[in-house]
């Protein structure tokens, strides 16, 4: 039979409803999907990443890219030196770069200035954490004009993390950006205190004519905000000494509009600052001002009754916070992320009178982790928020139980990311739906956690409350595999994790009564990418061959402290799951040299592999596993010292390759 190819355009409109992991792999399968795969309206948003790698290496992988009929737009750079040798590579592709990364990287004055002479279709520029570039105070000192042209079309600008910057060199960059609108400038030692004006600007006049080359301070930036007021929509001032002083003269810039501003960990945040934000900067549509302590109810409410455009809120560990602020974010009705996690004084009360306090189909991502929650407030959450796609309920423990999980499978059929890390009620019960045989007469309902756990009420134990806890959980698992073999997907009274077709992202840390009862019958989720299974420590190899065949497209997998697992686990593990790019497997101490040997076999694409605490693998094979292509991180024990005949043998341990000792973190 003849087959039928395609037109280029068709195979481009389909590959736009994949997942990029889709997509990639799908452009593997021949020429023609390879192309459509990388159709400019794919490459505009795809990075290419150099993480921790040699570049100066004969074989370099920059090569591969430079040499590619492929133009790619953005570039990330991270951890790793970046010299002049790489002068031809922005040579031949400089003038395509739009987005461009450098984070924690050993490079010299001259050689960035050099590769911002070659990139002149720059859109994004962040430059994070290279504090060496900054210390000598010489970068972009003799641009001439050059400058003007690479940052002509610059919108985007962070130089966070950058511990030398000062008010010239800050000035260097946003000087010649004309239509600069993201500024982030998170983690730089910014200075708030007005002796500092007093010192380097005496005179006030025109400051910009000779900045300080001293300190930075939030002064000189507050005057550029002020001479591009019109263009600035997006800042950055998390992690900075930010007062309520200085956020307020930020809001009262005259014809300032931001849509975004993020002042994460601003502990000298204020409400007066807030207030006085919510007052003349009503265009905000996101606003994070997660754990900044001295937020209260105060800034809630203003928040809630001026800022009527938000879509994001992040509040976060701001403890101060209580029922009466939070119950005010019902005013909020185009409210599409919320994030009150941390926030002990939060009960279900608020909640009710806040964002559920009718149905609510606008918010689509809560997070509301280690809240004073109960049972019944995340089935009210389940309820009312029918279009979460995100929801956190981790380190909820009494809410978060076999029959309020049962409620989320029920009505959360959107979710692509469900958290719910150490709330240990859950069991295979809730996340199977086999809590309860449907039986005439019964009305459907969720399963409950406490099931067959009254049985045999005339016998008495004699063993800890320990030992009892363990009896009740076998007796548990047994019957919910009885059930789980008697019935069919169709004949189940309660809701299955399965149900939840779209989930790319699942959080079990921690909930020790899954077994592989469940990964057996639960764990039907195709799009299931990153899965995070540590401390289950009843799973062993049963589980995980159903697993690895169910859930073919897992890329980040999370297996620490499951020590029932063995090298047989790990085989099927690497084996089935060809699109594997973080294992985890710390703590699993019954794991020796064979499951290295295994991902040396069969492991194409790993990234990053973790082998701490697993004390039957040697360190000589652990080392020599660095040789992977593309694995870049190795966590592991420190090797040694060595036993012999009962005596610490303290010569040093085997030697290593030297490019091999990059790519290995020892704790």
């Amino acid at each position: 039979m003849a087959t039928i190819e395609l037109p280029y355009e068709v195979l481009v409109y389909i590959f736009k409803y994949l997942p990029p992991s889709d997509r990639k792999a799908a452009s593997e399968t021949c020429q023609a999907w390879y192309q459509a795969a990388n159709d400019y309206c794919f490459l505009k948003n795809k990075t290419i990443v150099f993480y921790k790698t040699d570049l100066n290496e004969e074989t370099s992988p920059i090569q591969v890219i430079e040499n590619s009929v492929i133009p790619y737009f953005n570039f990330l750079f991270s951890e790793l030196e970046i010299s002049n040798k790489l002068n031809s590579f922005w040579d031949k592709i400089g003038e395509n770069i739009k987005g461009l990364t450098i984070r924690k990287c050993d490079i010299h004055e001259k050689v960035i200035d050099n590769i911002l002479h070659q990139c002149t279709s720059l859109e994004t520029l962040n430059i994070q954490g290279c504090k060496e570039l900054f210390m000598s105070g010489c970068l972009l000192e003799k641009t001439n004009t050059w400058i003007a042209d690479s940052f002509k079309n610059l919108k985007s600008l962070n130089l966070s993390d950058n511990k030398y910057i000062t008010d010239a060199l800050f000035y260097r960059f946003v000087k010649n950006a004309p239509v600069l609108e993201n500024l982030c400038l998170s983690l730089c030692p910014l200075q708030f205190h007005g002796g500092f004006i007093k010192r380097f600007y005496p005179n006030t006049n025109n400051i910009f004519e000779n900045p300080s080359e001293c300190v930075f301070t939030f002064y000189f930036v507050l005057q550029f905000i002020k001479s591009r007021a019109d263009q600035i929509k997006s800042l950055v001032f998390s992690n900075t000494l930010i007062d309520g002083a200085a956020l307020k003269s930020l809001s009262e810039i005259q014809n300032l509009k931001l849509e975004c501003l993020q002042l994460n960990m601003c502990d000298q945040l204020t409400n007066a600052g807030i207030i006085s934000l919510t007052i003349h900067q009503q265009t905000l549509r996101e606003l994070d001002i997660g754990l900044c302590t001295r937020v209260t109810d105060q800034s809630l409410m203003y928040i809630s009754e001026n800022l009527i455009h938000l879509e994001y809120l992040n509040i976060q560990r701001c403890r101060a916070v209580t029922d009466l602020g939070v119950a005010e974010l019902n005013k909020l009705k185009k409210l599409k992320r919320l994030n009150i996690s941390q926030c002990e004084l939060i009960t279900r009360e608020g909640i009710e009178k806040g964002i559920c306090k009718e149905e609510n189909i606008t918010l689509q991502e809560l997070d509301v982790n280690s809240l004073n929650l109960v049972q019944t407030g995340v089935i009210m959450i389940s309820e009312t928020l029918t279009n979460l796609r995100f929801i956190d309920l981790s380190f909820c423990f009494n809410a978060v139980t076999d029959t309020s999980i049962q409620v989320i499978f029920k009505n959360q059929l959107l979710l692509h990311t469900l958290k719910i890390s150490y709330c240990d009620k859950v069991s295979d019960a809730g996340l199977t739906g086999m809590g309860k045989v449907e039986t005439e007469g019964d009305e459907e309902g969720p399963v409950m956690s406490n099931y067959n756990e009254g049985s045999m009420p005339n016998r008495i134990h004699l063993g800890s409350r320990a030992e009892e806890e363990i009896i009740r959980d076998a007796r548990r698992k047994r019957d919910v595999m009885r059930m789980c073999e008697k019935l069919t997907m169709d004949s189940y009274t309660g809701y299955s994790l399965a149900r939840i077709k779209s989930l790319k992202e699942l959080n079990i840390s921690g909930c020790n009564r899954i077994t592989d009862v469940s990964l057996t019958y639960a764990f039907t989720l195709k799009e299931l990418q990153s899965l995070n299974l540590s401390r289950c420590q009843q799973i062993t190899v049963d589980g995980i061959k159903h697993l690895v065949k169910n859930c073919p497209s897992i890329e980040y997998l999370n297996l620490n402290d499951c020590y029932n697992l063995k090298d047989d686990a790990v085989f099927e593990i690497v084996k089935g799951l060809t699109r594997l790019q973080y294992l985890e497997l710390r703590g699993c101490n019954q794991l020796t040299d064979k499951t290295l040997e295994a991902v040396q076999d069969h492991c194409k694409i790993l990234k990053v592999l973790d082998i701490q605490g697993c004390h039957n693998i040697s360190a000589e094979l652990g080392c020599s596993i660095g040789t992977l292509p593309t694995l870049h991180t190795v966590l592991m024990s420190k090797p040694g010292p060595y036993i012999t005949d009962g005596v610490k043998n303290r010569s040093p341990a085997p030697p290593l390759i030297p490019s091999l000792l990059r790519k290995l973190r020892l704790h």
